[in-house]
């Protein structure tokens, strides 16, 4: 019965679900497993660039140090990183590209190279960003990112090739059609063949990708050019790709490491993606997720009360502003003992009532307070008023999200000297769970609300400057029942 079930569930998923979201997956993936995220045909996050004589097609997801990823060929997609995006973009900007001839991108009419792919690549990265990048390439994509290091080097400061070792003719064989291909993954290329701009070409992307790997070399002279850190990474059962082949390339780096995933295959990071990830986190540099226990020994209350709770085995606290504090944006919190927040990103869950005691003019204030000063009398802050977020009046839901900084820049004084610049509008209401996600770099924060991509409110001028750095507190404001939950907090 419950493979029925899963059977029956998969149907019903596989293809357009009834809000346009099609169900996406990648090659010889179990039909019972699915992502959330339609990653390779993301509406909300899919972009263009013309790359030449094709248009590209690529996603981005997240905020931070951009990282590029080049999925493998021929049965590539962007699919093939879900596991990979998830983890990525809560602490980087994540640019997942199709490589042309595979997903949403254009094959174009010029013969398939590296050097194009190289360039392709290089493309997305020029429109979307100007830092330099991490890149992270499988297979055809690892190859594609050796060039991408090589022959723009500035443009590259570390690299992750998985499955791509040194390369010659006869090496590897290339020569699947796309007639074969289809019968041993039908769902998959039924899917991917409604993404291709042109369908009636496959055959041509499985002929050029043949006719450029009968022609690759991928050794010392190349090899030997970059210069960034480079980790490379393979599955000791990949038939493919020797290992042998992956130490080989490995030594014409000069700055290199080798990491080698047991009892994996080709598509070692799908293989075994907790070990991959194991290997992958440090060379990074990921910043370190810390989930802050909502407990008395680690929370402190300033013109407040609180209470501490636990909702269907979920812990959250219940905070109050205290009755006798009369003026707005003061320092009205639950501060988090320990934290020395400058740059980074604080996340928490919000649910705001009104209390039975609340003014007319309350609206549900809850959020953030950050960088605050050891002794409260400094700091910055975005809150939301949920009860405008479905008003009637256009006026009021302009105003559901804003900023201030204490002392000196509350928000009436902000509203009447810079008016529309530190308050938004999103949807939003009393009585349900907000994902607050504030990022801060500098002098620039934005609030992104409930893992939407683009931020609802972006201030580029924090009053109290760049320098600063002080705690983290849950702010509530006149006439508020607030609730929190799930507080993380990154520190870059």
């Amino acid at each position: 019965m419950t493979k029925l079930i899963i059977s029956i569930l998969s149907l019903l998923l596989y293809g357009v679900l009834s809000y346009g979201q099609p169900y996406m997956i990648r090659a010889f993936q179990p039909s019972h497993i699915y992502n959330q995220i339609p990653y390779g045909a993301n509406k909300e996050a899919g972009r263009y660039v013309q790359a030449d004589d094709a248009k590209i097609y690529y996603e981005v997801y997240g905020n931070g140090q951009p990282i590029v990823l080049l999925h493998g060929g021929l049965f590539g997609s962007i699919m093939e990183y879900a596991d990979l995006i998830d983890k990525l973009k809560s602490n980087y900007q994540v640019i997942a590209i199709a490589t042309r001839g595979h997903g949403k991108s254009e094959i174009g009419r010029e013969p398939l190279t590296l050097l194009q792919r190289a360039n392709d690549a290089l493309a997305v990265i020029n429109a979307v960003t100007k830092d330099s990048v991490t890149v992270i390439g499988f297979s055809d994509g690892g190859y594609s990112a050796y060039n991408l290091a090589a022959l723009y080097p500035k443009k590259v400061k570390k690299m992750i090739v998985i499955g791509a070792g040194e390369l010659k003719p006869g090496f590897r064989d290339f020569s699947i059609t796309a007639s074969q291909a289809i019968e041993m993954d039908k769902p998959f290329w039924e899917q991917q063949l409604k993404l291709m701009p042109e369908p009636n070409r496959l055959d041509d992307v499985f002929s050029q990708v043949a006719k450029c790997y009968s022609q690759v070399i991928i050794s010392k002279d190349l090899l030997g050019k970059i210069k960034c850190p480079v980790m490379i990474i393979a599955g000791d059962k990949d038939e493919g790709n020797p290992i042998e082949r992956v130490l080989t390339a490995a030594r014409h780096i000069s700055n290199h490491q080798i990491a080698i995933i047991p009892n994996t295959g080709h598509a070692c990071h799908n293989d075994n993606f907790p070990a991959f990830w194991e290997c992958v986190a440090p060379f990074l540099d990921a910043p370190k997720n810390n989930y802050y226990t909502l407990a008395d020994d680690n929370l402190e209350a300033f013109q407040v009360s609180y209470v501490l709770k636990r909702v269907k085995n979920r812990p959250m606290i219940q905070v109050a502003k205290d009755s006798s504090v009369k003026s707005v944006d003061e320092p009205t919190f639950v501060k988090v003992k320990g934290t020395n927040f400058r740059d980074g990103e604080i996340e928490v869950k919000v649910l705001s009532k009104l209390l039975h005691t609340a003014p007319d003019f309350a609206r549900g204030f809850i959020g953030i307070a950050f960088r605050i000063s050891d002794d409260n009398s400094k700091f910055e802050s975005i809150y939301i008023r949920p009860a405008n977020g479905r008003s009637d009046q256009q006026i009021r839901r302009n105003h559901s999200i804003q900023y201030f900084s204490y002392p000196n820049f509350k928000f009436d004084r902000l509203r009447q000297e810079s008016p529309e610049i530190y308050e938004s509008y999103a949807d939003m209401a009393l009585n349900e769970w907000i994902k607050m996600k504030v990022v801060v770099k500098g002098t620039q924060a934005k609030l992104f609300l409930n893992d939407n991509n683009q931020p609802s409110l972006i201030v580029n001028d924090l009053k109290l400057g760049a320098n600063t750095s002080g705690g983290i507190g849950l702010f509530v404001d006149i006439g508020t029942d607030g609730y929190f939950t799930d507080l993380k907090i990154t520190n870059y």
